[in-house]
């Protein structure tokens, strides 16, 4: 229905423009006889309803502000919803012919813009993508991100060029991490690594002597408790004297005090580990059982920092720290040990690693077969900064354009700087190029090299690999069955976590899981291996929508979920006793299934106390439904939330929505966040609220309410099956998310016909997920700037 409306909209367009019988004026006679008809008594000067005057709105589809005024005029026609049932309806043909006056122009005016400037500006390289390049630009393995400011968001995502600034300040972070960078691919290339770091740590070494927060020594094994003290199980002997990435085993690991079959969930951190420097960063998770076991973890570990290994798991007894007091580990103390659960291993160790390549190829990357020394010649420089920029630039460079680049080179050489620093001070240079910077593309179809960037940024978040700028060389990603072949084969490659990744964090916005503590009163159970678990589980239940081209319906319901035992004990479904995330099946009472009620999307949908149905209620529109809900008005205060529990937040929101300016919203906003209230704040299932009262029991939980158009329904249940009537417009709606990153610019009037067509593409494999993505690629949405 959706491809018959645009092409009919683009068949009136075309009619409009090249019938000379047609009078010049139709389009605009019949958008006012459709206004003065059917809109104008509720949006006139007087009234204005929803802050919107149609009888002084004039149509300049070239001014972006009344486009996209048009624009949601147009969408509100189209579905129905303007005029309103209780008004004047209009017949099929007016409604049709107001629908083509408005589109036709819209089209006509995007069309042009997209020529002459293409749909999407300068795209800028993000974090992510900037440190990934720059990773496998140099074959180094450091953290670049924190030398650059945060990103900026647009519809949830960090790739949008239109949100995209460049300054100064942001020049100089770039210098600071192409210094950082360079300074470290010399360093490896030409003086070799460092002396490597490796020492086991016996259990004789280990153990506490003084204090509260050390292990214990008890007999041949270090044992951390379960315990409410900060940076119990810290190990201080673990001091690591240089910065850079280590390997951490914990051998015979294994949990004391537990009744047979059970287990502990443990974590091991690194830090500073002192009161003074709180910051604590995760490297891992594990479930420890009866079973010795060795767990490895590799981290990145700063200077002075150490490791910590405790359990970390609230739902078993902790101590608390007076009872931790007075133990000194000697044989003169006769005190019992703790009967909570324990982690207990007999040594540590740890060896100092690299992720990146090994040396020779770092300096391969660099520098080729040339021999580097101080009688480098500049021809020899010359020759591989061309080589360097090539790669850097992600296509073919010519000599013309090299020479700017070299004359600083010239400079330094001149200056008496000598050739090798001259090299790595051109390098400098390209990696601080709007060439590198951002990405190349000009207006129209993009050339083999320009798909190849955004296929590889789309798919791996980095630049493209040999393989790809192979064929991008050849002239084969403009052909259909080899753009179709790399991207099957990209898809299948272990970088595509990266686009897990990004989804995950940028359109379910999991970047912000940290965001908000759960009151500890409220909800003593929450720890961080249930939060890892919960962000483990939706990264694991995307790539296997992925991997196996399931249903796009799947986002709002599966039979199926991506569980550990942590996360299936807070689910409350038994029979779940694994430490990594696997495939589980699932039952009507278990009140799972897609990703709306993930523990993950639960909690960044919540503050750390109460959650809010209209929070709920404009994330799953926005993100998962597909229905824009605008920005609530300014003389509308937000609803405070009454964490007493005296009044419900039905009655709450009952009195915020009658109020006019609210109603056409909240009758969009309120339903799916209703249909959400049995979880709380951290996804747990709830019939109660829990209060500071009495935590578990408070008011009873109502999520019964009906949708837009007045289809009742009484849980999520029935909610999910309400949606699910229509698959198409979930597949619509991750086909949006799916442009808008892959392309850095959101889905326009204009692209609206080619959604459709990749719908109808995709349609006869339920709109598989895996499908939708090489749909994407192939359509001329993502082939051109």
């Amino acid at each position: 229905m959706g491809l018959l409306l645009a092409l009919s909209l683009a068949a009136a367009a075309s009619l409009i423009a090249a019938d000379p019988n047609l009078p010049t004026d139709a389009p605009h006679a019949a958008r006012t006889e459709f206004v003065q008809q059917y809109c104008v008594d509720c949006h006139d000067g007087y009234t204005q309803e929803g802050d919107l005057n149609l009888a002084e709105l004039e149509f300049q589809p070239a001014d972006a502000s009344n486009l996209r005024r048009w624009v949601t005029i147009f969408d509100r026609v189209q579905s129905g919803e303007m005029p309103p049932q209780d008004a004047e309806v209009p017949d099929q043909q007016p409604r049709e012919d107001f629908l083509a006056a408005i589109a036709a122009p819209i089209h006509q005016t995007l069309q042009q813009q997209t020529r002459t400037l293409g749909r999407v500006r300068s795209r800028r390289l993000n974090r992510t993508e900037y440190e990934n390049t720059m990773q496998d630009l140099l074959g180094i393995d450091i953290p670049l991100q924190e030398f650059l400011p945060e990103d900026t968001y647009h519809d949830g995502f960090a790739t949008v060029a239109q949100t995209q600034q460049i300054s100064l300040h942001l020049m100089e972070k770039y210098l600071d991490a192409a210094d950082a960078s360079l300074d470290e691919a010399f360093r490896r290339a030409l003086d070799g690594d460092a002396k490597p770091f490796r020492h086991t740590f016996t259990s004789a070494e280990l153990g506490r002597q003084v204090g509260q927060r050390d292990p214990w020594h008890v007999g041949d094994k270090t044992i951390a408790w379960s315990a409410t003290l900060i940076y119990h199980g810290r190990v201080p002997e673990t001091e690591v004297r240089r910065t850079g990435w280590y390997r951490i085993t914990l051998h015979d690991a294994h949990a004391v005090n537990i009744q047979p079959g059970e287990g502990v969930w443990c974590t091991v951190r690194t830090g500073v580990g002192f009161a003074h420097a709180p910051m604590m960063f995760l490297a891992g998770i594990f479930r420890a059982d009866e079973q010795p076991r060795d767990q490895t973890f590799e981290a990145w570990i700063r200077k002075g920092h150490l490791i910590e290994a405790r359990p970390s798991d609230h739902t078993v007894e902790r101590v608390r720290g007076t009872g931790l007091n007075n133990y000194r580990g000697s044989a003169r103390d006769k005190r019992p040990l703790p009967k909570v659960p324990g982690l207990a291993y007999s040594s540590i160790t740890m060896e100092s690693i690299h992720k990146a390549p090994p040396r020779e190829q770092v300096a391969q990357l660099l520098f080729s077969e040339t021999t580097i020394d101080q009688n480098l010649s500049r021809d020899e420089i010359a020759a591989l900064m061309k080589r360097f920029a090539t790669r850097a630039f992600r296509r073919p460079l010519t000599d013309q354009a090299l020479l700017p680049y070299l004359a600083l080179v010239d400079e330094d050489l001149a200056a008496g700087i000598g050739p090798r620093e001259a090299l790595k001070r051109g390098y400098r240079t390209i990696l601080c190029s709007p060439r590198f910077l951002f990405l190349t593309e000009t207006p129209g179809e993009l050339d083999d090299h320009a798909v190849a960037s955004r296929l590889s940024f789309f798919l791996w978040s980095t630049m493209p690999d040999q393989t790809l700028m192979a064929a991008a060389d050849a002239g084969e990603l403009t052909q259909p069955e080899t753009r179709r072949h790399h991207v099957q084969r990209m898809l299948n490659d272990d970088r595509a976590e990266a686009l897990v990744d990004a989804l995950a964090d940028q359109w379910l916005n999991l970047r912000e899981i940290d965001f908000t503590s759960p009151d500890a009163g409220l909800y003593p159970e929450f720890d961080e291996t249930l939060q890892q678990s919960m962000i483990d589980e939706t990264h694991a239940f995307l790539a296997t929508l992925i991997r196996d081209d399931l249903p796009a319906a799947n986002i709002v319901d599966s039979d199926f979920a991506m569980l550990n035992e942590r996360l299936a004990k807070h689910y409350d479904i038994p029979g779940v006793h694994h430490q990594n995330v696997q495939t589980v099946s699932l039952a009507p009472e278990h009140h799972r299934g897609g990703l709306i009620t993930q523990g993950s999307i639960l909690k960044v949908t919540a503050n750390g106390t109460t959650t809010s149905p209209v929070v709920r209620g404009a994330f799953i529109n926005e993100r998962i439904l597909g229905v824009e809900i605008p920005p609530p008005p300014d003389n509308v205060p937000a609803i405070e939330p009454d964490i007493r529990g005296a009044v419900s937040i039905r009655d709450q929101l009952a009195k915020h929505s009658d109020q006019t300016s609210c109603a056409a919203c909240h009758i969009k906003i309120d339903p799916p966040g209703f249909a959400l209230e049995n979880y709380d704040v951290i996804g747990g299932w709830r019939t109660r609220y829990r209060n500071s009262k009495a935590a578990r029991k408070g008011l009873p939980v109502d999520p019964h309410h009906q949708t837009a158009k007045g289809e009742a329904f009484e849980d999520i249940e029935q909610f999910k099956q309400i949606v699910l009537r229509d698959p198409e417009q979930i597949a619509r709606n991750f086909t949006h998310q799916l442009v808008t990153y892959s392309t850095g610019a959101p889905v326009s009037f204009s692209d609206r016909r080619v959604i459709e067509a990749i719908l109808d593409q995709t349609q006869p494999q339920r709109y598989g997920i895996r499908s939708l993505i090489q749909a994407v690629v192939d359509s001329p949405i993502f082939l051109t700037k």
